[in-house]
């Protein structure tokens, strides 16, 4: 975009654009948060209607698998993820999860709690865990209570913000909330405990991570506390005129508002 195009944008479309790159910031730092603990993610699924239409249905910020034997060990020294996440499945459960990630206050995407819509039965299907005959019982669980499981996997939706939101809480009383400031914490206490994984040639291996989780690791040796952890985030994320060297992720698709 070119700066006279720039300026002729109305001031809504420069606030939907900031809304957009805030968005976008924010689910960089939570996908690497899943990361870090394990997961094998899918940014952005698109849950796409039955009939040829011109728009999907909904999508999920973020969907993400953990597997129940998963281990990362250096230097002799096991990693240990986050309780919050670890403690939502048993030792023998494959832990699926739909993360809604939000800059401000944790929401729940509408499209996801209107049973008639029936987008839960869809991205049940869509990620495969379970038969058919399953679909209706798990989509009911997951629409009244935002998690269902069994003997081998749960299902679980988690809110990312940067507060709880009290109301979601008392109406869904399962639902996993995620703050920035349990995000910094754990991420300050993992570069604490592992502040070089894996030097090569006199590098970190976080130069050769994208985007936030490069600055991130770039950025950890000057960090002496969690509050500096956790400003560091909240700049990053609001686009602060301190954090300018915020690098572009092409892994993540463009994001739409909601």
């Amino acid at each position: 975009m070119t700066m006279a195009e720039d300026t002729e944008r109305t001031p809504n479309q420069n606030n939907d654009a900031e809304k957009r790159e805030k968005g976008e910031r924010a689910e960089r730092v939570a996908n690497w948060y899943f990361r870090l603990n394990g997961f094998l993610s899918i940014p952005g699924f698109i849950v796409h209607p039955d009939v040829v239409q011109r728009l999907p249905l909904t999508e999920a910020d973020l969907i993400a698998v953990r597997f129940p034997h998963r281990r990362e060990v250096i230097a002799g020294r096991e990693m240990v993820d986050d309780q919050r996440l670890v403690g939502l499945a048993a030792p023998n459960q494959v832990l699926f999860l739909l993360v809604e990630v939000k800059s401000g206050l944790c929401k729940i995407n509408g499209p996801w709690s209107k049973r008639q819509h029936g987008n839960m039965q869809r991205v049940v299907r869509r990620i495969g865990f379970a038969d058919d005959r399953y679909v209706e019982q798990i989509a009911l669980a997951m629409y009244t209570e935002l998690r269902w499981g069994d003997r081998e996997n749960v299902l679980q939706y988690v809110a990312i913000g940067s507060q709880t939101n009290d109301g979601l809480g008392r109406k869904y009383p399962r639902l996993v909330q995620i703050t920035w400031d349990d995000v910094a914490a754990f991420m300050f206490d993992r570069f604490q405990r592992f502040p070089e994984k894996l030097p090569e040639n006199g590098k970190s291996v976080h130069n050769q991570w994208p985007d936030f989780g490069k600055q991130f690791g770039q950025e950890f040796p000057q960090m002496n506390t969690v509050e500096d952890a956790r400003q560091f985030i909240h700049s990053y994320i609001e686009g602060s005129p301190t954090d300018q060297r915020v690098i572009a992720d092409t892994t993540l698709p463009p994001r739409r508002l909601q």
